[in-house]
């Protein structure tokens, strides 16, 4: 699996050069709206580098010649997944690495990395990398293409707009009695249901890719 990994990562030299620029102009475009900002950041870091490697591999025909050598599928699939957080934890390291020298040498700009923008990038990644990676295992990259993109920007957009929603009409039962209980819960229990919920998400996520992968026809 390390070698998997390690192949998509060395693919894309381009790529992770273009993503040091990303990191940058997201830091000085995003970090004015908070957190939330470099969160969309480090997804779309994520989405770049998780999406790419699939390109390539789509490019190069990687998938049959991965078949053809004695690697077991669940090993393709897992690898792909393991990835996701490695593409992650590169990019937060990035934004975390800016914050450091902004603070150390006074730049006139403001990085609010906190333990906020971890957590809502752990979030956010696994949520749209367990929609669009079943897409990928299924389809390919070509033909998933759109389907990912909108995706991307649904989480993006769509996401401040929904919790607006939820905020704005609070006399709806759903809203009142999630926040109510998330209000009476601790912060460790409400991470830890959080992490819970997610865990599971990612599983079936792999799940349903696996059974994709093992039925597609090259």
């Amino acid at each position: 699996m390390f070698h998997l990994i390690k192949k998509d990562i060395l693919m894309q030299k381009r790529a992770l050069k273009l993503s040091v620029l990303l990191i940058i102009f997201f830091t000085i475009t995003l970090s004015n709206i908070g957190p939330a900002g470099l969160t969309v950041g480090i997804l779309a870091i994520t989405y770049q580098l998780i999406l790419g490697a699939s390109a390539l591999e789509d490019k190069n025909n990687s998938d049959i010649i991965l078949i053809s050598l004695p690697i077991k599928r669940t090993t393709i699939v897992l690898a792909k997944y393991v990835s996701i957080y490695i593409y992650a934890a590169y990019a937060a390291l990035g934004f975390y690495l800016i914050y450091l020298i902004s603070n150390l040498v006074n730049l006139p700009i403001d990085v609010p990395f906190h333990s906020t923008v971890l957590i809502g990038a752990f979030f956010a990644v696994t949520m749209f990398c367990s929609l669009s990676l079943p897409l990928i295992f299924k389809y390919g990259y070509l033909k998933s293409k759109m389907a990912n993109l909108v995706i991307f920007f649904v989480f993006v957009f769509g996401g401040t707009a929904v919790v607006g929603y939820l905020n704005e009409h609070d006399k709806m039962k759903l809203s009142q009695n999630i926040i109510g209980f998330f209000n009476n819960t601790s912060d460790i229990a409400a991470l830890l249901i959080l992490f819970v919920l997610l865990g599971v998400i990612l599983v079936l996520s792999f799940f349903i890719s696996l059974t994709f992968y093992r039925g597609r026809e090259f």
